[in-house]
């Protein structure tokens, strides 16, 4: 079966629907790249969440370690 497209005068027959088919492959490239993106720009926020609260817990660590220093002084002495 061959149909004329009225918009751009080609035909296209079902052997050879190379202008479907680059669509459609543009389409997929081009959501795969904003996924990509939108990906890439998670990750990056999540980094910085999951640095801060790194630092949190070093933070209190160290608060920990002082205090049991702190108290293992006090035993010995």
């Amino acid at each position: 079966m061959t149909e004329i497209n009225q918009i751009h005068p080609m035909i296209i027959n079902n052997n050879s629907n190379l202008l479907i088919e680059s669509l459609i492959l543009y389409l997929m490239e081009k959501w795969d790249y904003e996924d990509y993106n939108r990906l890439k720009y998670g990750y990056c926020e999540m980094s910085q969440i999951n640095l801060a609260l790194a630092e949190l817990g070093l933070l209190e660590d160290m608060s920990d370690l002082d205090m049991y220093v702190e108290r293992l002084g006090r035993e010995i002495s």
